[in-house]
């Protein structure tokens, strides 16, 4: 396990004058410095420092130099003899406090009258929101400190080939017919699926923090929020920045490898007592997995993208890229920061991932009367069945429309919630860019005029048109209800799958 953080701080209040009548800089309070990024894409390795607030900056050699000769008594004259004889140049009082400037300005270091900085973090969109701490890193450190011994090569190979003849012989042999039908005949078992399937992605969480640990990092806290439209368990992993490329890959599919786990085991409980029903938790895991892989949006496959190619933040490459290009613009020094191959994947992610996601959020738009409406409907639907189910004292009927109805209303508030926010940032960003132009902002207004308008055209409701509720059974007084032949369950009364978030470039 490496070492504690590196947390130094300055004296309290303000700091002593130096020769030079400058006040001596302090770093803030809880400034952790994680060094070179090992395996970097970019041209210039960046260093890493990361704020009390979780922040994670990026900083250019020199700057990360002058941070790191900041310890509370060096003076500006000092610093500037410490930073120099190590980027062999030389660097006067005046540079360092220049330098310095620029790192309170981040956040790093503490104002010149010695009080703390105001810290203002990123608030990107597909970010995770409304975090709740579970597990501070203490904790964290002492639960998963005994699965860390699970990454050795020996384990590593017998779980995957375990998982890999369990998949192979449940899809290819087994199949889920019976299964399906057990749990879904029985309410009870069918709660019992979904909540084993809730606490495997919080042990998913575990592989990320374990891997890290096995690699000699320190995971942070441990926790759930709110990612996209689904409540979501992260880790907080910072600390494998530290570690090199291949460390940071094994923290990033240590999750992955834990969902693996968890299908040998449930393949084991299924040897041991012949409950059809425990195979589809495998299944859940297989389709967890499946979730994470495709690097469109801040999960697992996401950061192994990001590691593999060095770049921490791929989000923050989308701009730069696409201005790159732009006719005449391929050489622009931003869009050059990357090493050619890096730029050359980056560039391949962003051209995939921005239409998708456009194409998505358009999608959503469209689609909102007709989501909302059915959403009404399945509701209404299910609240009233939770009212039958608790008049006959069924409580795992009514633990089953429960969850239907979290199932229903949550991707609903999670879409409205990301459309709301959506257009709140764009309009923000719009009035200030088009401060002082009158002409643009006129331009602009038109255009949301336009685009309110074709709202307008494509919501309004065609004649006769009505909402199809969704598809339903009826039971009989005395009798099991009755489906047709290959016909579904309500998909309501599945149960709701977990889907996990991640934070802004280290956030698992």
């Amino acid at each position: 396990m490496s070492s504690a953080p590196d947390t130094a701080a300055g004296p309290e209040g303000a700091a002593p004058a130096s020769s030079s009548g400058l006040a001596v800089p302090a770093r803030a309070a809880g400034l952790q410095l994680l060094g070179e990024l090992s395996g970097s894409g970019y041209r210039e390795p960046p260093a890493l420092a990361r704020r009390v607030d979780g922040q994670v900056v990026q900083l250019t050699p020199l700057l990360y130099q002058v941070l790191a000769a900041v310890d509370g008594a060096r003076t500006y004259e000092e610093i500037g003899a410490v930073v120099g004889a190590k980027v062999r140049r030389t660097v006067t009082a005046h540079d360092v406090h220049v330098l310095a400037e620029r790192l309170r300005t981040l956040g790093l270091l503490r104002r010149a009258d010695g009080t703390e900085p105001e810290l203002r973090r990123s608030n990107p969109l597909l970010a995770l929101r409304w975090r709740y701490v579970v597990s501070d890193p203490a904790v964290t450190n002492r639960l998963t400190a005994p699965f860390a011994v699970l990454f050795a090569p020996v384990v590593v190979a017998l779980v995957c080939t375990g998982f890999l003849a369990v998949c192979v012989w449940l899809l290819l042999h087994k199949g889920l017919g019976s299964a399906t039908h057990q749990a879904f005949d029985q309410p009870a078992l069918l709660l019992t699926i979904f909540l084993l399937t809730v606490v495997s992605a919080g042990f998913h969480e575990f592989g990320h923090a374990a891997a890290a640990r096995y690699g000699g990092a320190r995971p942070g806290a441990m926790g759930a929020g709110l990612y996209l439209v689904w409540p979501a368990f992260y880790t907080d992993v910072t600390d494998s920045y530290r570690l090199g490329r291949a460390g940071r890959v094994r923290t990033d599919l240590g999750g992955l490898y834990f969902n693996a786990l968890v299908a040998v085991a449930m393949f084991g409980v299924w040897w041991a007592t012949g409950w059809d029903a425990v195979l589809l938790v495998v299944v859940t895991q297989v389709l967890q997995m499946l979730r994470q892989l495709p690097p469109l949006v801040r999960f697992d496959g996401y950061h192994l993208l990001a590691d593999l190619t060095g770049v921490p933040d791929l989000f923050q490459r989308i701009r730069p890229t696409l201005l790159g290009l732009l006719p005449g613009r391929w050489r622009d020094p931003q869009a050059q920061v990357l090493k050619p191959w890096a730029r050359a994947v980056v560039t391949a992610w962003v051209l995939v991932v921005v239409p998708l996601l456009l194409a998505a959020l358009v999608l959503m738009v469209l689609a909102m009367p007709r989501l909302l409406g059915t959403a009404a409907a399945g509701l209404a639907e299910q609240a009233g069945l939770l009212g039958e189910a608790f008049r006959a004292g069924d409580v795992a009927g009514a633990g089953a429309r429960l969850l239907g109805i979290a199932a229903i209303a949550l991707p609903v508030l999670g879409v409205v919630y990301i459309l709301v926010r959506t257009v709140r940032q764009l309009a923000a960003r719009t009035w200030r860019s088009t401060a002082g132009r009158p002409g643009r902002r006129t331009l602009a207004v038109v255009a949301a005029l336009g685009m309110v308008g074709g709202l307008a055209a494509a919501w309004w409701p065609e004649p006769g048109a009505t909402v199809r509720p969704p598809p339903t059974w009826r039971r009989s007084p005395g009798r099991r209800p009755h489906r047709a032949p290959g016909r579904p369950r309500p998909a309501a009364t599945r149960p709701a799958g977990r889907a996990h978030g991640g934070g802004p470039g280290w956030w698992w």
